[in-house]
């Protein structure tokens, strides 16, 4: 492996190591080990800030009193200082768009970002939000649209596809400060379809609990129940995770995001009936648990098994769909055919399938090869 590679994995297990909200007894001991064994600092903050973890980082690093060098730290700290204010902008012009809309009789659940930064954070900084994603009922997000429109936020012009609202509108909040808040209205119909193969889009079903109130900052907001929020995770994760590639990677904030719920949650969750009905949760947290330890007090709640990580953590498919097609001009047509076609690496077949390693090759040599084949003939198909 050569150097530069070697500096990526180091600090890919580092930031993934770091990726809970809470520390323990045996994360700390295992912290302290991986820094006193890296190198890679110049690059360091970089790499967190694209992964979203450089408040988490600086935090926990802190919290175990461990001496890193003075200007990766004041870096880190530095990115730490600009997310709190961030944070507390985007705070605010979530409470105006709450009050606005429950005068409204619009009742919207905050989904990841804010929701998770003050229920499952020690403090909201340390997880870094870029926008606000609100779920809406389906015929409350026109309505929703036009009361922030008359409130100064910029819309715009919502288009519909053979009848259908899309399931993702965005609006802009007023410059506050020098920050402006993006904001995304979602909302779920059964008729939406895939693009990537015409399969239905369920990103935004399965909210079926009732939602909890939650206090964010000096006002109340709903965010949806534990379990409904977890499944929503992972197929957010899994989603991007497919389409992710080494300079767009799938950011360990989610990982953090799903830990943290996880193990607040672990001793009234029916994990019976998630190793039963969806058995995928589990063989993805065992991936993400392979790079962070259990907390000693959960090891016997948690039913994932403590195993190294999969071959090729942090390895991403080349090819087609995760480069743009136009891309084979650069290595060759039949080399970009063979990239496209290569397995990808177990840890990525792992947490794109939700399978254990027994299954990944199946899955890369059948699966996932089909899965690219069906794509490809619906891309054709929707260009004719």
């Amino acid at each position: 492996m050569d150097s530069k590679n070697n500096s990526i994995d180091q600090t890919y297990r580092l930031l993934a190591l770091c990726a809970r909200a809470d520390g323990h007894p045996l994360f700390y001991e295992r912290l302290a080990r991986q820094i006193e064994a890296f190198t890679a600092w110049d690059d360091l903050p970089a790499h967190a800030e694209l992964h979203g973890m450089a408040p988490l980082l600086w935090h926990h690093i802190h919290q175990a009193r461990i001496s890193i060098p003075s200007k990766t730290e004041q870096t880190l700290k530095g990115l730490y200082l600009r997310h709190h204010i961030f944070n507390q902008a985007h705070t605010q012009t979530l409470l105006e768009i709450t009050a606005l809309f429950e005068q409204a009789g619009i009742r919207a659940l905050v989904l990841k970002g804010l929701a998770l930064a003050y229920e499952y954070y020690p403090n909201p900084a340390l997880r870094p939000v870029s926008d606000i994603d609100l779920l809406l009922k389906r015929d409350d997000v026109l309505p929703a649209l036009d009361l922030l429109a008359g409130a100064g936020f910029q819309i715009p012009s919502p288009h519909s596809t053979f009848g259908l609202i899309p399931k993702e509108l965005t609006a802009d909040s007023p410059l506050r400060d020098g920050i402006r808040t993006h904001i995304e209205l979602h909302h779920y119909d059964p008729r939406q379809r895939s693009l990537a193969d015409n399969s239905p889009d369920n990103e935004f079903t399965g909210f079926d609990s009732p939602p909890h109130s939650l206090t964010v900052g000096e006002g109340v907001v709903y965010a949806p129940d534990p379990m409904d929020t977890l499944r929503y995770l992972f197929r957010h994760f899994t989603r991007h995770h497919f389409a992710a590639t080494a300079s767009s990677p799938s950011q360990l904030k989610w990982v953090a995001d799903i830990i943290s719920l996880v193990e607040r949650h672990a001793e009234t969750m029916d994990w019976t009936y998630l190793r039963r009905h969806d058995p995928s949760i589990l063989n993805r947290l065992e991936v993400f648990y392979s790079l962070t330890p259990l907390p000693e007090r959960l090891v016997n709640i948690i039913p994932v098994r403590q195993s190294l990580p999969p071959a090729g953590i942090n390895q991403y498919p080349k090819g087609w769909p995760q480069q743009n097609f136009s891309q084979w001009r650069r290595v060759g047509f039949l080399r970009f055919v063979w990239q496209t076609l290569t397995p990808p690496s177990n840890w990525w077949l792992c947490l794109c399938y939700g399978i254990g390693e027994r299954s990944v090759f199946w899955h890369g040599q059948v699966i996932h090869r089909l899965r690219i084949l069906r794509m490809a003939l619906w891309a054709l198909i929707r260009k004719r």
